[in-house]
C-alpha cells in the first residue's frame, strides 16, 4: 500500500534535500575549519541551499517518469556509502578512486564491510528507498509534467542566480582558495568523476595499442645468468622502516643484509589502480593517463620482447594490465599458494619463484611480486600471529574507533612482516649459487595515512594528498658477483637524492643489460 502521493518533481526535490543534508558531514566539517560558523553562518547556510538547488536541477534534468525511481534508489545507495568512506577514513572519491573501486576484489572489499557500514547503508540507503519505492507517484499528462518540470527549473535556476549575484565574492574566494573542499561534496562530485571515470574507460578502450621498444635486446660483455626479482610492496611507508631511522626496529632481518634504502622516493599515484601501471610505464606521472599507458607496451613487455623470462606472481588484486601480455600466475587462491591461514601470505610466492628458476637454467629472468603487504584498513590480518610484535593492536576495519596506537602497532607490524619476507627472498637468491648475478628491489606502489590530519589508508587526489601517501619505501640488494659489476658506492650516493616511480622504466632496463632508444641512463638509479 502506497502511503503518500507525491508529484515526480516533488519526490526529486525531496530526495535532493536528503542528500544534501545527510552526504556532506565531511564536507560541513571541513569547510567549517576554514569558515567558523559563529562568523560566516548565513555563507554557510546560502552554500547548502546552492548545493541543494544544483543538485535538484541536476536530478530534474535527469529523473522522468520511468526513471525516476531506479535512478533515485541507486543514488541514495551509493551515496550512503560514499558518505560512509568519507565520514570514517576520509577517502575522496574522484576518477582514480572511482577506478580503484571497480578494480578490487573481494578481500579488499571485505576489509572495508563493518556494522558502521551497514549503518550507513541502512539509514541513509535503504530505508529512504523504501520511501522512494512506497511513495505513489501521481499521474499526470505529458504537458502537466513539463510544465511542472518547466516551474520548478525556472525557479531553481532563479533561486541559483540570486545566491550567486548576492554571495559573489564569498563564492568565488571559496571555489579559488579551497578547490580540495569540493571533492567532499555527495554527491555531486562523486558523480563529475564517474563521467571521468566512463570517458577514461571508452578512451582507453577505443585507443589502439601501440607496440614500443621493439630494438631492444640485451646487451652485456659476459655471458653470465642474470636474475632479477622486482617487489611490488603494497601501502609501504617509507618512515616506517628502521632502515631509513624510524626508532622502532621494524627491519631487524634486512639490517643485517647489505641493502640500499632510497629515503626520498615519491609513488606515481596514491592508489594501486592508477600506480602499478604509471610505474611500469615509459610516461612519466605528469604525462601518464591509462588511456595512453596502458596501450603501449610497458617496460616488462619490452624485456620480454629482448629475450628475458619474464613472470609476475600475485597475491594482490591483479597487475592492472601490467600483467596481460607475460606469465601470470594468482597466488591469492589456496590452491596454488602453500602459505595461507586467515588469508594467502606473500611468503608462499617464493615457491614460484624457485619453480620458475628450475624451469629457465639458461636465461635471464625477472619476476615480479605483488604483495598484500600492508594494506588497510584491517592491518591486523596481514601478517601471522608470530609476527605481531607490537602491541596492543587495533583489531577491526574501522580505523577511527581505535587508538592511534593500537593503528600504528598493527601497520608496523605489517613491516616487520614485510621484513620477513624480504629476508626470505635473499636467502632464496643466495642459496640458487648457479645464478651469476641476481638482484632484489622492493619498491612499493603508494604509502598510506594512519590518521594524520584525521585522514585514513591512501587513493587522496595526488594533488592535495599528504606525504604520507606520496613517499614510499624502496630498497636494493645485489648479490656478491652483481655487485662487482655495478658502481655500488655510486648507487649509496642516491639515497637521500628525490627520486620517483619515474626512475623505474629505465632502472629495470639498466639492471637487465637491455639496450633500447627508449632508455635514458640520467634515470637510471644503478647507472654508473
Amino acid at each position: 500500500m502506497f502511503l503518500l502521493k507525491m508529484t515526480q518533481v516533488r519526490l526529486t526535490i525531496v530526495v535532493a534535500a536528503f542528500l544534501t543534508l545527510t552526504g556532506n558531514f565531511t564536507f560541513l566539517e571541513k569547510t567549517l575549519l576554514v569558515y567558523p560558523l559563529s562568523e560566516n553562518w548565513l555563507f554557510i547556510c546560502s552554500l547548502f541551499i546552492w548545493l541543494f538547488v544544483f543538485l535538484s536541477a541536476l536530478l530534474l534534468l535527469l529523473c522522468y517518469r520511468y526513471s525516476i525511481k531506479p535512478i533515485l534508489i541507486i543514488l541514495l545507495i551509493i551515496s550512503s556509502l560514499v558518505s560512509y568512506s568519507t565520514n570514517n577514513f576520509g577517502i575522496v572519491f574522484d576518477h582514480n578512486m572511482i577506478t580503484n573501486t571497480f578494480e578490487t576484489d573481494t578481500t579488499e572489499f571485505s576489509d572495508l564491510v563493518s556494522f558502521k557500514s551497514f549503518i550507513y547503508l541502512l539509514f541513509f540507503g535503504l530505508l529512504p528507498s523504501c520511501f522512494v519505492l512506497i511513495t505513489k507517484v501521481k499521474k499526470s499528462s505529458l504537458k502537466a509534467q513539463l510544465w511542472q518540470r518547466i516551474k520548478a527549473f525556472v525557479i531553481m535556476i532563479l533561486i541559483f542566480s540570486l545566491l550567486t549575484m548576492s554571495f559573489y565574492k564569498p563564492l568565488s574566494s571559496f571555489a579559488r582558495e579551497n578547490p580540495d573542499l569540493r571533492m567532499y561534496i555527495n554527491p555531486t562530485y562523486y558523480l563529475y568523476s564517474m563521467t571521468k571515470y566512463v570517458g577514461t574507460k571508452f578512451n582507453t578502450s577505443t585507443t589502439p595499442f601501440s607496440q614500443i621498444g621493439l630494438d631492444a635486446k640485451v646487451n652485456k660483455n659476459e655471458n653470465k645468468q642474470r636474475l632479477l626479482v622486482m617487489v611490488i610492496g603494497e601501502a609501504g611507508r617509507v618512515d616506517r622502516f628502521s632502515l631509513n631511522g624510524y626508532e622502532r626496529q621494524t627491519n631487524p632481518l634486512l639490517e643485517k643484509e647489505d641493502v640500499v634504502s632510497f629515503q626520498k622516493m615519491k609513488s606515481c599515484g596514491t592508489d594501486t589502480a592508477f600506480s602499478v601501471p604509471c610505474m611500469f610505464s615509459s610516461l612519466s606521472r605528469s604525462n601518464y593517463s591509462h588511456s595512453k599507458g596502458k596501450n603501449m607496451s610497458n617496460v616488462l613487455d619490452i624485456i620480454s620482447h629482448a629475450g628475458v623470462e619474464v613472470l609476475w606472481l600475485d597475491n594482490n588484486s591483479d597487475s592492472k594490465g601490467v600483467a596481460d601480455r607475460i606469465n601470470f600466475k594468482d597466488y591469492s587462491l589456496p590452491s596454488v599458494n602453500p602459505t595461507c591461514d586467515i588469508e594467502c601470505r606473500d611468503e608462499g610466492m617464493l615457491i614460484g619463484i624457485q619453480d620458475f628458476i628450475d624451469a629457465n637454467p639458461e636465461n635471464d629472468m625477472v619476476v615480479v611480486l605483488h604483495t598484500m603487504g600492508s594494506h588497510g584498513p584491517a592491518y591486523y590480518k596481514r601478517y601471522p600471529d608470530s609476527f605481531e610484535v607490537f602491541m596492543p593492536t587495533c583489531q577491526t576495519n574501522q580505523l577511527n574507533e581505535c587508538k592511534d596506537e593500537e593503528i600504528n602497532n598493527a601497520y608496523d607490524n605489517t613491516i616487520i612482516y614485510t621484513d620477513y619476507v624480504l629476508s626470505k627472498l635473499i636467502s632464496v637468491l643466495e642459496n640458487n649459487t648457479k645464478i651469476d648475478e641476481s638482484a632484489m628491489f622492493y619498491i612499493s606502489d603508494h604509502g598510506e595515512s594512519l590518521g594524520e590530519n584525521g585522514l585514513y589508508l591512501h587513493g587522496m587526489p595526488y594533488l592535495i594528498a599528504p606525504d604520507e601517501q606520496k613517499r614510499v619505501a624502496a630498497l636494493m640488494w645485489f648479490n656478491e658477483e652483481l655487485s662487482q659489476s655495478l658502481d655500488i658506492d655510486s648507487i649509496k650516493e642516491k639515497i637521500e637524492l628525490p627520486l620517483s616511480h619515474d626512475n623505474l622504466f629505465h632502472t629495470l632496463l639498466g639492471l637487465m643489460n637491455i639496450e633500447t632508444e627508449l632508455y635514458q641512463q640520467d634515470m637510471d638509479i644503478v647507472a654508473k
